[in-house]
């Protein structure tokens, strides 16, 4: 049996942070051999694939946006705090 090790995770920004997706396999193999078409790795393809509005929200903005998504998500919320 081969021994797993874990490679070191690259940080390609300071100032960046991990997210993880869950896509089902038959997905992920197409996506996966884009990539290779494209020659960029999957994580270069997927972030190619995202689209993001460019919106310059200062911080002191964003409290309140923050203050919104709590409340209304309180009892999710909760019950993840309670396992």
């Amino acid at each position: 049996m081969r021994s797993q090790t874990r490679r070191p995770v690259r940080r390609h920004r300071k100032n960046t942070t991990r997210v993880t997706v869950d896509f089902p396999k038959a997905q992920h193999r197409r996506l996966k051999a884009r990539a290779a078409l494209a020659g960029v790795s999957l994580q270069e393809y997927i972030r190619g694939r995202i689209t993001i509005e460019e919106e310059n929200i200062l911080d002191n903005e964003l409290d309140p946006i923050v203050k919104k998504i709590i409340e209304e998500n309180k009892t999710a919320l909760k019950r993840l705090a309670d396992k």
